[in-house]
């Protein structure tokens, strides 16, 4: 097939979110950092924070919808164990932003405060709440109005995660790769599915499958003896990995086959992240994926760029970058533009 890696690492510029380069929404954090700090209530713990998710990870894109986010975990010197009813310790957040836009609001798994312009949400920044006991922390969950079993404590390693992630591969190149099969697949996801509800995996189901199941793909170049990284096949791979981890399973309360998925998160709790999606669900997302499968199939095929280009705007949409043939009495020619 044709080489597209450098179409690849061009989208990849296009998707990749940068929080360095966005400056305003870390100066959001800092100011609701500040904020917290200053006007936290009086019966509120001491705490400190440090950042996570795939900000602290590097595996962020860029939003469809413009709504940009990062996430931030508060970790409070309490035990879990004195504060039975978990809201109260993200009470003492919502309480300390309250106002400060016109939305802060208490999520199950964190308090977010929403910042519009023009009447639309253009940034969020969510606070998980933790209880920091001897090195091990306990995210707070839970909404406002949640009857009593959906309002618990449950064990968590944000850190352990991120470490993990950056440990996954020693060879900073090979994490290079690791990251942007990533951000290629979420991207993917956001123009196949629906984001709202349950029907699309989560962005840390498409991390841990990656986590387990990715493999760097490169050759040598025997002159100047470095890796020449091909995302395109480093990419198939994987996506071929994740079809072959699906079961064929029988659903007796309607009746009908489904193929579905499990992946467990890779540090505490080692919770099933497919878990939320029902059956039916998974199998649309099998069904996704076994049409990826098919269009890079087609595209490894062609001996044209523009024909392989083509195919890859229909998997992730037309920021990927195409390749415009010309020709010409005699010869041929390729030039290079930017779909817009």
């Amino acid at each position: 097939m044709v080489n597209l890696q450098t179409e690849f690492i061009e989208f990849h510029k296009a998707i990749k979110l940068s929080y360095s380069s966005n400056t305003e929404l870390c100066e959001k954090r800092e100011t609701l950092l500040k904020k917290l700090k200053e006007n936290m209530p009086d019966e509120a713990a001491s705490f400190d924070h440090f950042n996570q998710g795939s900000y602290a990870m590097h595996t962020g894109i860029k939003p469809n919808d413009g709504d940009y986010d990062i996430d931030v975990g508060l970790r409070f010197s309490i035990n879990h164990l004195d504060y039975p009813d978990p809201i109260a310790v993200k009470q003492w957040v919502y309480d300390a932003l309250e106002g400060h836009t016109k939305s802060v609001e208490i999520r199950r798994s964190c308090v977010t405060i929403t910042y519009q312009e023009e009447g639309e949400d253009a940034y969020h920044v969510d606070f998980a709440c933790y209880a920091d006991e001897n090195d091990k922390l306990y995210i707070a969950k839970g909404k406002r109005y949640s009857e009593d079993d959906k309002r618990y404590w449950e064990l968590s390693d944000p850190l352990g995660l991120i470490e993990k992630m950056e440990k996954r591969f020693s060879d900073k190149d090979d994490r290079a790769q690791f990251r942007r099969i990533i951000r290629y697949m979420k991207k993917w996801k956001n123009v196949h599915f629906e984001i709202s509800g349950n029907s699309a995996p989560t962005g840390i189901a498409i991390t841990s499958l990656a986590y387990y199941m990715f493999s760097p793909k490169y050759e040598n170049n025997i002159v100047d003896n470095k890796r020449v990284y091909d995302d395109f096949h480093a990419l198939k791979s994987f996506v071929e990995q994740i079809n072959s981890a699906f079961k064929y399973q029988y659903n007796s309360d309607d009746a009908e086959y489904y193929y579905t998925i499990e992946q467990n998160l890779f540090v505490e709790p080692y919770n099933d992240l497919f878990k939320k999606m029902s059956m039916k669900q998974q199998d649309e997302f099998h069904s996704k994926i076994v049409d990826m499968i098919s269009k890079l199939n087609d595209a490894e095929k062609k001996e044209k760029k523009a024909e392989a280009c083509a195919i890859m705007t229909e998997i992730f949409g037309e920021e990927f970058p195409v390749k415009t043939d010309r020709s010409y009495v005699g010869h041929s020619e390729s030039a290079s533009c930017l779909k817009k």
